[in-house]
């Protein structure tokens, strides 16, 4: 493994250095490249030098960050994943070190954005260390999937995109210690719970024409893997005037209910014919019914 690892960086036509000086030890993180897609594995190493040697230091951790927006003004930094290595006995007693490390981008990593900006973080546990905060951007692109299947419903079944794209933290969706019942019964609960940070990707649309007087609005939140991809589709209702007056019809509005979520699964096949997309698409929005709390 070391030795592919080693190949591997040595034949890198692009090599990105970033340089730390993390209390005594300066590290330097080198990436083979700057630029990724969900999916992908990002190679690097991290090379240590110090003077006094590496006696205090239990493990070096390298981490994919990304900025999502918590409110429309605030953002957080978070963790999508991270590669840790511990250093032996003898390791410690050396003066320079290099630790090969890779990342395997998490496919539900959204595309690079103003407000979602990707970085390499490194960090050594390192008692009274000074804490780093530069930040070496990376930029993520888009994975395949998104604009192949945004071309399918925009261009053959008359869907609208929108401009509004979300990237929502769900922070109570870990898997850990949860009892809370309407967490646990959410239908994003299982795809969110397995993932390292439990945040999904919103991309919206208006309704084809012949449904616009039943749907409001249709989110995707992709969910995709090596051996295919579900498809989250949240239905957002037009509640209608009779229902009730406005106050009525806006407190349904802000407690979602006017809206259901549906999983659609496709196996790597089916994704390759549109067809399948188009009619497991078209079936949701034809034999949705309306929630009992929107029947007039």
């Amino acid at each position: 493994m070391f030795n592919k690892h080693k190949k591997a960086m040595r034949n890198a036509k692009f090599k990105k250095l970033i340089t730390r000086t993390i209390g005594h030890v300066k590290v330097d993180t080198v990436l083979t490249e700057e630029r990724v897609t969900p999916g992908d594995t990002l190679l690097g190493e991290v090379q240590l030098s110090s003077k006094k040697g590496f006696k205090e230091i239990e493990k070096v951790s390298v981490s994919l960050m990304q900025q999502f927006p918590f409110s429309d003004d605030t953002v957080a930094n978070l963790s999508l994943i991270t590669a840790e290595m511990r250093l032996s006995g003898e390791q410690k007693e050396l003066n320079e070190l290099v630790l090969p490390f890779e990342l395997k981008v998490p496919y539900f990593t959204p595309k690079s954005a103003v407000n979602r900006k990707c970085w390499i973080q490194t960090d050594i546990d390192l008692p009274y260390k000074l804490d780093p905060r530069d930040m070496d951007f990376i930029e993520v692109n888009e994975h395949p999937l998104l604009p192949y299947v945004n071309k399918i419903v925009t261009e053959e079944l008359g869907f609208v995109k929108t401009n509004r794209e979300e990237v929502i933290h769900y922070p109570g969706f870990k898997p850990k210690w949860v009892i809370d019942k309407k967490i646990l019964n959410h239908p994003l609960y299982p795809m969110l719970s397995s993932r390292q940070v439990p945040v999904a990707h919103e991309i919206e649309y208006f309704p084809p024409e012949e449904f616009r007087t039943k749907y409001r609005e249709i989110e995707f939140i992709y969910d995709i893997s090596e051996n295919g991809m579900d498809l989250y589709v949240e239905l957002q209702f037009i509640i209608p005037k009779e229902i009730g007056g406005y106050f009525k019809r806006a407190a349904i509005s802000e407690s979602d209910r006017d809206e259901r979520i549906h999983k659609l699964s496709f196996i790597n096949e089916e994704i390759e014919d549109p067809e399948i997309i188009k009619k497991k698409l078209m079936e949701l929005l034809e034999n949705t019914e309306l929630p009992d709390e929107l029947r007039v």
